[in-house]
C-alpha cells in the first residue's frame, strides 16, 4: 500500500515524527541555556581559594601557610616560595608549591602590568574542628544570603590537593 503524499512530497506518517523531533530539540535546547545560565551567575573561584563563610584564623590542629608566588602575564607561577607557615616538615612545603604549580591560576596580567608579578596567598589545611566549623558557618551563611546557589560553592578543596 502506498502512503498519500502531501503538497510538498512527505508523507503524512513523517509529519507528527518531524514535529516530535523539532519538539524535542526546542526542549534539549532550552535545558541546555537554563544550565549555561545557571553556571554564568555562579562567581569564578580561584583554586584553593577559602568561600566567604570561612575563617583564616588558625585552630588547634589547624595547617597553614602564606605562599609567595611569581607570575607570569598569563597567570602561570614561575616560581613559589612558602612564607610565614606551621607546617611540620618541609615535604608538606613542597607539596603545597607543587599543587600552586601544577593546578593554580593567577588572573591573566594587563597591558600595564609587569611581566612577572608577585602574589600572595593564603593556604589553610583545617584541623577536625575548623571543619566542623566551617560547615556550621556554611549553612548559616546560606540561610543569611538566600539568592546565593549553593551548587555554585562545591565543598572546599584542601590547598595541598587543590582539586576544584
Amino acid at each position: 500500500m502506498t502512503l498519500p503524499l502531501r503538497a510538498g512530497g512527505a508523507s503524512t506518517t513523517h509529519l507528527p515524527m518531524r514535529i516530535v523531533q523539532l519538539a524535542a530539540f526546542f526542549v534539549a535546547f532550552s535545558i541546555g541555556s537554563a544550565a549555561v545560565a545557571e553556571q554564568a551567575r555562579c562567581p569564578k573561584w580561584e583554586a584553593g581559594a577559602r568561600y566567604p563563610w570561612m575563617s583564616n584564623t588558625p585552630l588547634r590542629h589547624d595547617r597553614f601557610a602564606w605562599v609567595h608566588l611569581d607570575v607570569d602575564r598569563k597567570g602561570y607561577p614561575i616560581r613559589c616560595r612558602i612564607g610565614h607557615n606551621n607546617l611540620e616538615d618541609a615535604e608538606a612545603r613542597v607539596w603545597f608549591c607543587k599543587q600552586y604549580y601544577d593546578r593554580w591560576r593567577g588572573a591573566r596580567a594587563s597591558a600595564s602590568e609587569p611581566a612577572v608579578r608577585k602574589l600572595k596567598r593564603y593556604a589553610l589545611i583545617a584541623g577536625p574542628k575548623h571543619a566542623a566549623a566551617d560547615r556550621r558557618a556554611r549553612k548559616l551563611w546560606f540561610e543569611q544570603h538566600p539568592a546565593e546557589n549553593p551548587k555554585c560553592y562545591p565543598e572546599p578543596s584542601r590547598p595541598d590537593r587543590m582539586d576544584l
